[in-house]
Parts: C-alpha cells; structure tokens; sequence
C-alpha cells in the first residue's frame, strides 16, 4: 500500500509540474502552442505534438514553448554535427568553403558576415583538425583554434 501511495505522489507532483509550465497537460511543442486552453483541446494538442514531431524535436534544442535550454547543449550540437559530417567538413574545410563549413560556422555563432574568418581558420589548420580522423580530435582542434580567434 506505501508503494502505492508513493507511486501516486509521484506521478501527481510531475501532473502538478506541468500544469505550472507555459503550457497545458500535454505538454510543450506545436500543439501547445496552437491549443492553449487547459481543457479538451489537449487531445488535440498532444495529437499535434505527436503527428508533427515538435514536442521532440521543441525539447531537444528548447523551441516550441520548452526549456529555453534544450536537452542537447551547444557544444553536443557542434559535435553531433561534426561526427556525423566529418568526411563531407573535412573535404570543404580544405577548400575553405562549403554548406558544410557555413554550417558548422552557424553553430559557432557566426554570421554569414564574418563565416569568411571561421572557414579561413579551418582552412589554414586542415592538418592539424584532421589528422587523426577522428571526430573527437577535430572537435577539440576546433574548440581551441575558435577559442584563440
């Protein structure tokens, strides 16, 4: 019976929680923000965040009324960026241009304006970033050569 009612708390103070949040019972994303009201529009709320992906997609990077911090930190972002591009990054940042490149700029934080440096710093230290193929040690090339521009 203590389990139960343990339980019951639980589940009861994370109900509490939501309803303490910008948003309705279900939750954050899409549909929250299309159906505000806290009553039989949540059906169709959480249905929107189901069929559209938001509510995942809103709680990972903190868009759609979630966390403003996100699950998935910038600097995880940079990585999973770079270890899923690594040979397509390695290729444009040898040229010093590219999507790939202008993308990874992006997530550094640079503007279209002055990506021109970031590609030139990319392009100047391509050994180095990328000599031990692997996505690790180019992440942490390009840390420490952003970090000394």
């Amino acid at each position: 019976m203590k389990k139960i009612m343990l339980i019951a708390v639980v589940l009861g103070s994370f109900g509490a929680s939501a309803y303490a949040a910008d948003y309705g019972s279900a939750g954050c994303g899409l549909g929250s923000l299309v159906f505000k009201q806290n009553d039989g529009t949540q059906i169709l709320a959480a249905t929107t965040n189901g069929t559209f992906g938001s509510q995942t997609f809103g709680i990972t990077f903190g868009t759609s009324g979630c966390n403003a911090k996100g699950m998935i930190k910038v600097s995880m972002v940079r990585e999973s960026f770079i270890e899923a591009n690594y040979k397509d990054l390695s290729r444009d940042a040898a040229a010093g241009k590219g999507e790939y490149v202008t993308n990874l700029a992006r997530l550094y934080g640079y503007t279209p304006e002055n990506a021109a440096k970031f590609a030139e710093v990319l392009q100047k230290n391509h050994a180095v970033i990328f000599a031990a193929n692997n996505a690790k040690t180019a992440v942490n090339e390009i840390n420490r050569l952003v970090a000394s521009i």
